[in-house]
């Protein structure tokens, strides 16, 4: 990262927002968030993972996945932040960069590459690498920044 005099990148700065953003995490397993920005770097929408609407938040009541293994999510009932930001984006179309917490997953990365977006950037890698291989078959860069 830059020094305060220094003006910061968009990658740095998408990414120093993504950490705020993961603050409203409701998952117990881990805070991730996700910002969509279009082309010319305006924030389409914003995503952290969580429980669905109505449901208990699992930081206060936790659901029967939080202690599973790291990349087992079949009982966790955390949306990713992913898709809570392509779900929330009212112009997908604009869509040209996501920036997240952690690399998606499988689930995730079929869903990006249903999209316009080309490019993909992270601080993490997820435990499983099927949603990095799947962004590099439908030809999305994935780049990954060193976490601060």
């Amino acid at each position: 990262m830059t020094s305060l005099s220094t003006r910061l990148s968009k990658d740095e700065y998408f990414l120093l927002i993504i950490k705020l953003a993961a603050l409203r995490s409701t998952c117990a397993r881990r805070q991730v968030a996700a910002i969509i920005v279009s082309e010319d770097s305006h924030i389409l929408s914003t995503g952290y993972n969580g429980v669905p609407r109505g449901f208990p938040h699992c930081t206060i009541e936790p659901c029967e996945g939080t202690m599973d293994k790291s990349g087992n999510t079949e009982r966790c009932l955390a949306v990713h932040a992913e898709i809570n930001a392509l779900l929330q984006c009212m112009r997908l179309d604009l869509a040209n960069t996501l920036y997240t917490s952690c690399s998606p997953c499988f689930a995730c990365a079929k869903a990006i590459a249903n999209t316009p977006i080309t490019r993909v950037v992270c601080t993490e890698e997820y435990s499983d690498k099927r949603g990095k291989n799947i962004l590099t078959q439908a030809g999305i860069k994935l780049i990954q920044k060193i976490k601060n």
